[in-house]
């Protein structure tokens, strides 16, 4: 535990669990929802301070250094730049904004406050995903011929009818941002950003009237070094999230990260011998009638508060989360060529 102090500002199930890495990290002050009935509630768990808007928590929490953000992907902007302007660092799940132009504006405010400015990236934390990502940086690897993103996951309409904001373009933005962003980021991470989007079509396939987006979506895309991509998404898995991997087929071998959430090798034949690293142990978030991604955000956290305290380097940067939310973006632009 650390004197670092936090605030919180959405109190739904991810903001329960944020709450719970905050008083294990340092000490929550306050807590706001719109659903003040949650924020009291969350509030009375850790005694702590409860307000029904940011403004209020802003205002009477000057003496706490963080502000954590776990509210629907179109408020990230808004609320960070706000809390930013009022003297705070700012923790965000992903997706950083629905917005490049968003995500820019985040950056340029946290660099005018002063402030630290963090997307929560927990995959990357993932053993498998080290161990390739540092296997590309020594050219082990060689050159790159094509990289495969395969996301399949379940939800339902008792999903989408929990919140009021899932599933509506102006506040959820689409499965690409709620869902996928983390495999996203770490396509990029692996391979670049300087990557264009070739095709893409989607379709509502099992959400009809649930939701106002794709429900699934393939991807062609073409890198700067001339690798093809693909990415095949999904929310139609059966019962249950199903796989979440990246095949890499290079020049001197393939591997395939595979698992529900880029958690193991799934296999690998490579010139220089394998790849040795152990899968990731961490379980998946579990909120009872779904489950979300790896639950490595204890890592996230220490690494915020390394920098934050001991300026430390981050492996998280502002500029790849936006170029995650631009490439998402061209891929929306493209399936509207292709109406479904």
């Amino acid at each position: 535990m650390t004197s670092v102090k936090f605030i919180l500002v959405g109190c739904g199930n991810i903001g329960v669990r944020h709450a719970a890495l905050m008083h294990q990290f340092g000490k929550l002050e306050g807590v706001c929802d719109v659903d003040e009935s949650k924020a009291k509630q969350l509030a009375e768990q850790y005694h702590c301070k409860a307000f029904g808007c940011l403004n209020d928590l802003l205002t009477a929490c000057k003496n706490a250094a963080v502000l954590v953000i776990c509210t629907p992907n179109a408020l990230h902007a808004p609320q960070a730049i706000q809390g930013l302007h009022a003297g705070f660092h700012v923790l965000v799940p992903k997706s950083m904004a629905i917005s490049a132009l968003h995500c820019r504006a985040m950056i340029d405010a946290a660099s005018q406050a002063g402030k630290l400015l963090m997307v929560v990236k927990q995959n990357r934390f993932n053993p498998p995903v080290l161990a390739v990502k540092h296997a590309i940086e020594q050219a082990l690897l060689g050159k790159i011929y094509s990289v495969h993103l395969n996301c399949l996951w379940y939800r339902d309409e008792a999903y989408y009818m929990q919140s009021k904001w899932r599933g509506t373009k102006q506040l959820d933005g689409g499965i690409l941002f709620t869902q996928f962003s983390h495999f996203i980021d770490i396509l990029l991470w692996f391979m670049g950003s300087d990557v264009k989007v070739v095709a893409a079509s989607a379709a509502n396939l099992a959400h009809q009237n649930i939701i106002e987006f794709e429900d699934t979506g393939v991807a062609q895309l073409q890198f700067a070094n001339g690798a093809l991509g693909s990415i095949h998404y999904s929310i139609n898995a059966f019962q249950q999230n199903a796989e979440g991997s990246i095949l890499l087929n290079a020049e001197n071998g393939i591997i395939k990260i595979g698992g529900k959430y880029l958690d193991n090798i799934a296999f690998q034949t490579l010139k220089h011998g394998d790849i040795a690293c152990t899968e990731t142990s961490a379980e998946a978030n579990d909120y009872g009638s779904y489950q979300g991604s790896i639950r490595n955000h204890d890592k996230v956290y220490a690494h915020f508060i390394e920098i934050l305290l001991h300026n430390k380097a981050s492996i998280i940067q502002n500029e790849e989360a936006m170029q995650t939310v631009a490439l998402i973006e061209s891929i929306h632009k493209c399936i509207q060529h292709n109406s479904f």
